[in-house]
């Protein structure tokens, strides 16, 4: 395999918490009772499990970027900045077990995939094409039905009807299960 030098996009390296932004973070959690109580009740296990998710994620991401600016693939669809709102979510669902819940990531939910217990390295095969991805190789969308996650449909607000099929089946057979899935924005906009 031909080795490429590191990049390290300038985003990631000169970043610096914005604290009006951090206080206008804490008011939002303080004006909702029940959201801070939440968040009170999240034990360092957790937060750390959840710090760690949001690192794989961008780590994913940052890989995919350096693979980009090399040469090693065309392109990639980076969920940088979006982490939490996969990452949150996937954390609240039942992870694994013969009753786990079912996702739908779409190709910027990435992060849904790993929580979720795919490896990275299926993940990252699956954008080379290689026969070590989920798909064996055949298709750049990942997923993995035996650890929950739905492979997503090209069409950005496609996976809306997969998944409310998913939920109806978990309800008609009396099943405690989620199903979840997310949408870009360009599908609220144009129907796609």
């Amino acid at each position: 395999m031909k080795r490429f030098a590191a990049y390290d996009p300038p985003e990631y390296l000169q970043w610096a918490a914005d604290a009006e932004l951090l206080d206008q973070f804490r008011q939002r959690i303080d004006a909702d009772p029940e959201r801070a109580r939440v968040i009170r009740e999240l034990d360092e296990g957790a937060l750390l499990a959840l710090y760690a998710g949001l690192v794989r994620n961008r780590l994913h991401d940052v890989a995919l970027k350096r693979w980009v600016k090399n040469g090693v693939i065309s392109k990639a669809w980076l969920g940088t900045g979006e982490e939490a709102a996969t990452i949150g979510a996937v954390h609240a669902l039942r992870r694994s077990g013969p009753q786990h819940d079912v996702v739908a990531p779409m190709i910027r939910n990435a992060g849904a995939c790993h929580e979720m217990g795919m490896p990275l390295a299926a993940m990252l095969a699956g954008y080379l094409g290689s026969s070590a991805s989920p798909s064996g190789g055949r298709d750049g969308h990942i997923g993995d039905l035996a650890r929950g996650v739905v492979a997503p449909i090209s069409h950005v607000g496609d996976m809306v009807p997969v998944i409310a099929g998913i939920a109806l089946a978990f309800r008609q057979r009396g099943e405690d299960r989620v199903a979840l899935t997310w949408v870009g924005d360009g599908s609220t906009k144009t129907a796609a």
